[in-house]
């Protein structure tokens, strides 16, 4: 596969087809959609009464809290990393 080319995929999210397209591999590509997949159905779970507009912006809410979080983490073990390597010079 060149650099440049794209894969294009078809994948199932709560119930929906959605084509994909981008640089990244079909097995990256399925992985992420299967866990927006998960977090919309886990959301519908405890909330029966929500419609999928809803369910969707919560699932984006939670994606990007979880981001947020592990951003968090990465730059403090970063900011560890330098403080390490500051001490050994």
């Amino acid at each position: 596969m060149r650099e440049d080319e794209k894969i294009k995929i078809t994948v199932d999210i709560y119930g929906h087809q959605y084509r994909m397209v981008g640089k990244a591999s079909a097995s990256h590509l399925r992985s992420v959609a299967h866990y927006v997949d998960e977090k919309m159905r886990h959301i519908a779970n405890g909330n029966a009464r929500l419609d999928t507009a809803k369910i969707a912006v919560l699932s984006a809410v939670n994606i990007a809290d979880e981001f947020f979080q592990l951003k968090k983490e990465y730059e403090e073990l970063l900011r560890i990393l330098e403080e390490e390597e500051k001490r050994k010079e």
